[in-house]
């Protein structure tokens, strides 16, 4: 019934091994026991003994009829081989008046009995049925007891051998099955409360090793216990390091959770990107949204990882990335990029990176059904996916927000909310990235020298001191998409021309690539093209995201600035000439000087076709100021 299997839980794949090896090896062990204790079992000697004595009685009794010359020189014969054949050190005859002798004299060389001690001796005693004749013989027994003692102490050894062999098979098993993999769990979440966001964990290799499902309840919760590690890792982040650390500790924490308390000052670089015209994009997609949006994430937070930063917040259409600098230098005594590994040069390139990989995979962002597709671009027309990022450096306070029953691992400060206000401000200076003023100052020269100022604001309407606002400039209406597609026609040409060289040995393997165009109203054939079908290639598949793209990029800064060639590429368009005559405008609008700023921005504007964002935005401002 439901009741009694409440009660009685289903038996452990480990209790059944153990169970199953204890009874394999209790069966050899018996097997092997009722093999070895009779091979080390004394020979019955006092068997062979009397029967040999009563031959020679008999004999002797036959003497009582008459004495015969035959019938004496039968028994004397018998006598004599008996004493020859056995180890008997006297003969004593009882009852017999035949006047023959009634003691035997042993052969000389042979022990006394004087000599022997009790346990030595061996008496035995043959007589007829009323007793009234008798035979008594006393046997030197001491080869036989020592050979009985020798076999003991060998029978002994075998036991104990034995016992000791089984008991170290048993603890092997427990070993193995039970004892290690504790001691792997043990020792995994040790080195998860010591290092909660590292993923090269030493039992990596003993897992790896058990790739085959064996069964085990021991194994399963290994495995168990690093999803849940990798699990916290993805959800709590680098603010909830600490907070994993402390409640895993096993020598100094406590029995209960301690999720909340104070938390910590540290300072850090905080990254904020959105996603733009989102609103829109989640209406047409529907369902489908969180494919759009884990797409972006997963462009985002490989490189955002690669570049030693960290994903802190997934708010929907919004990402918060944080960069921690070292607590222990002073932020305001940084005097160059190695004091906090130019942590300042990775989150600017990180955004870069990730708006440059963005327009390369957009075939990958837009992966959707033909339905969502169709209302995608019937609402936005040339649709591309696009980000707005900002980039500020401050202190705040690391720790877990909420109670008991639902916390998140974030920070909380009014430089998190300036990371933020800067991401929304780039839609009215026209920019992807804008930058804090101490942000810009932990940048390279090399880095620095692609950015811009393109405003001084106060925080306050009351501040006498201005903070600048500096972009990074990157022209990303680059199809990228298309100098992919140029890169890899150009590959199989090459691939196909050496095919023709050499005859094809087997079929061509099926990796054949079905596309589709939308169509509009009016047969105009939309620009956006999906690939609906792919090849038989499932690398790189992962939570229905569809075939991940490989992002590798280089660490080597600050000279990836001058030698990433996508880097080069976006950031062509404005050259320090431009950046210079930009320059002289934003001077000429501090000092209050309009007419001159406005002249530098038109042509700034005139150098860039009109599409130069900031200088579009200094305008108007300049335009409301004179106004």
């Amino acid at each position: 019934s439901s009741d009694s299997l409440d009660i009685f839980p289903p038996g452990s794949h480990v209790g059944a091994e153990m169970s199953d090896r204890t009874t394999k090896k209790v069966i050899v062990g018996i097997l092997v026991m009722l093999i070895g204790i009779p091979l080390l079992q004394p020979d019955e000697v006092a068997y062979r003994n009397k029967l040999a004595m009563t031959t020679v009685f008999e004999n002797r009794m036959l003497l009582m009829d008459g004495i015969d010359n035959n019938e004496v020189e039968n028994w004397e014969f018998a006598e004599s081989l008996f004493v020859e054949s056995t180890d008997c050190i006297d003969i004593a005859y009882s009852g017999f008046n035949d006047g023959l002798v009634k003691e035997t004299i042993v052969p000389e060389g042979r022990s006394r009995i004087q000599e022997l001690r009790i346990d030595a001796m061996e008496v035995i005693t043959v007589s007829d049925a009323s007793f009234t004749y008798s035979m008594t013989s006393v046997f030197d027994i001491t080869g036989r007891v020592r050979e009985e003692a020798i076999l003991a102490i060998l029978l002994t050894s075998f036991v104990i051998f034995l016992l000791g062999l089984g008991m170290v098979s048993f603890t092997k098993d427990v070993h193995n099955l039970v004892i290690v993999p504790i001691e792997h769990m043990i020792q995994l979440v040790r080195e998860i409360s010591e290092n909660p966001l590292g993923k090269d964990l030493s039992l990596r290799a003993v897992d790896n090793n058990k790739q085959k499902d064996d069964g085990m309840e021991t194994t399963l919760l290994i495995r168990t216990i690093s999803k849940i590690a990798g699990l916290m890792r993805v959800g709590f982040g680098e603010a909830g390091a600490d907070i994993i650390g402390k409640n895993l500790n096993i020598t100094h924490g406590a029995d209960a959770m301690n999720l909340l308390g104070t938390g910590r000052k540290i300072h850090s670089i905080f990254g904020f990107c959105d996603v733009r015209q989102f609103t829109d994009t989640t209406e047409c997609l529907q369902e489908e949204v969180m494919l759009f949006v884990n797409r972006i994430a997963h462009i985002l937070h490989s490189i955002v990882v690669q570049c030693d930063g960290a994903a802190n917040k997934n708010i929907g259409d919004a990402f918060l990335l944080t960069w921690k600098v070292n607590t222990s230098t002073d932020p305001q005594q940084i005097t160059s990029c190695a004091d906090h590994n130019y942590a300042a040069d990775k989150a600017l390139f990180s955004f870069v990176k990730t708006m440059i990989e963005m327009s390369k995979h957009e075939d990958f962002l837009c992966n959707f059904s033909p339905r969502a597709l169709a209302e995608l671009y019937e609402r936005m027309p040339g649709y591309k996916c696009r980000i707005g990022c900002g980039l500020h450096f401050g202190w705040a306070i690391e720790g877990a927000i909420g109670s008991s029953k639902k916390i998140d691992a974030s920070y909380i400060s009014p430089h998190v909310n300036m990371s933020e206000s800067l991401e929304g401000a780039t839609k009215d200076y026209g920019v992807p990235i804008l930058m804090s003023e101490p942000f810009y100052n932990l940048l390279s020269s090399e880095a620095a020298a692609g950015c811009r100022k393109v405003d001084a604001i106060k925080k306050r309407e009351d501040d006498i001191v201005t903070t600048n606002l500096y972009t990074y400039d990157v022209d990303l209406s680059i199809d990228f998409a298309h100098e992919e597609g140029k890169k890899k026609e150009t590959k199989k040409k090459k691939e196909k021309a050496r095919n023709k060289k050499r005859p094809m040995i087997g079929p061509a393997p099926a990796q054949r690539k079905t596309q589709f165009s939308l169509v509009d109203d009016h047969g105009a054939e939309n620009q956006r093209k999906t690939f609906l079908q792919r090849g038989n290639n499932n690398e790189n598949i992962s939570d229905g995201l569809g075939q991940l793209p490989r992002i590798k990029i280089s660490n080597n800064f600050p000279d990836v600035w001058n030698s990433d060639e996508d880097i080069l590429q976006v950031t062509a368009h404005f050259t320090d000439e431009m950046r210079a005559i930009f320059s002289d405008g934003m001077d000429a609008y501090i000092a209050g000087d309009y007419d001159e700023a406005k002249l530098f921005f038109y042509q700034v504007l005139d150098e860039t076709d009109g599409n130069d964002g900031p200088a579009q935005c200094m305008l108007a401002k300049l335009t409301r100021v004179t106004h």
